[in-house]
């Protein structure tokens, strides 16, 4: 009898799971598709499911709209924000970890209260200001506001590891003269590798597909490639193939940095967890 309950329980979870996965995937699958087919097969109703696949709608949305352009620079914001992230959050998260720091929990419910705060309310002074001292448009510019989220969110979940390193390894460098950048370099950075990495990666997610602050601060020189995609959408008709295929072209890196880097997630969010 409590084999079939077992039994029973298994089914119902591995069924929930499944239906919660196939709703997932589906939307993903279905913009795939409308990028393989040509316009009348994507819009066909009844819909098409056997269709040859045609590759030309990738093509296009690559060399056209500057999409690839804004790809890169995507990708160079996601690695210059973290950088910033990190040199700023690793350190803060290391003096919030002490047990005597003054204004601790202060600092910790304002990094709170900022990073839950819509980022649209920091558009317009950002705006002005950018455009005061010439960061309007600019890499760096985007890099530099992504900060409001992205080291809340780095001290906050680096606090958090850091505190899983055994406070010994710590006192016992310090009895042997190390400082406290040798500390934190030499030892807390190396145990907490898994945190640091589940944290760039979601970071890097966050920042790939943010779209209000990149649509308020830039123009063309520093147009992320969300706001590319967007950009397939003409005054009067909306070319579906190429924006599907940008679509998926700008899906692909981070499905793929979250896949490979999976391991480094579980560890890391399991490495500040209570035990």
């Amino acid at each position: 009898m409590a084999a079939r309950r077992q039994l029973k329980r298994s089914i119902i979870s591995y069924t929930i799971a499944l239906v919660a996965v196939t709703l997932s995937i589906f939307p993903i699958f279905w913009i795939l598709s409308i990028a393989l087919k040509t316009e009348i097969d994507a819009f066909a109703m009844p819909p098409v499911w056997v269709f040859d696949p045609i590759w030309g709608n990738f093509q296009r949305a690559w060399t056209s709209s500057g999409f690839s352009s804004a790809f890169m620079n995507s990708a160079i914001i996601c690695v210059v924000a973290n950088v910033m992230a990190l040199a700023v959050g690793i350190p803060a998260a290391y003096a919030l970890n002490q047990r005597v720091s003054p204004g601790k929990t202060a600092v910790l419910v304002w990094l709170l209260i900022a990073y839950m705060l819509p980022e649209f309310l920091f558009v317009i002074p950002v705006y002005l200001l950018y455009q005061e001292i010439g960061l309007y448009d600019t890499l760096l510019g985007l890099a530099i506001v992504y900060q409001i989220f992205t080291i809340p969110f780095t001290v906050w979940l680096l606090r958090s590891f850091f505190a899983e390193v055994p406070t010994a390894l710590a006192e016992a460098a310090r009895l042997e003269g190390a400082s406290t950048w040798q500390i934190i370099w030499k030892i807390y950075v190396p145990i907490s590798a898994p945190g640091i990495a589940a944290t760039v990666i979601l970071n890097s997610i966050k920042i790939w597909n943010e779209l209000s602050i990149a649509l308020a601060l830039t123009f063309d020189n520093a147009e992320t490639v969300t706001l590319a995609v967007a950009g397939f959408r003409g005054y009067a008709s909306i070319d579906w193939g190429a924006m599907s295929a940008a679509a998926i072209i700008a899906i692909v890196p981070m499905a793929l940095f979250a896949i490979l880097a999976q391991r480094h997630i579980v560890q890391g969010l399991s490495l500040g967890s209570v035990k």
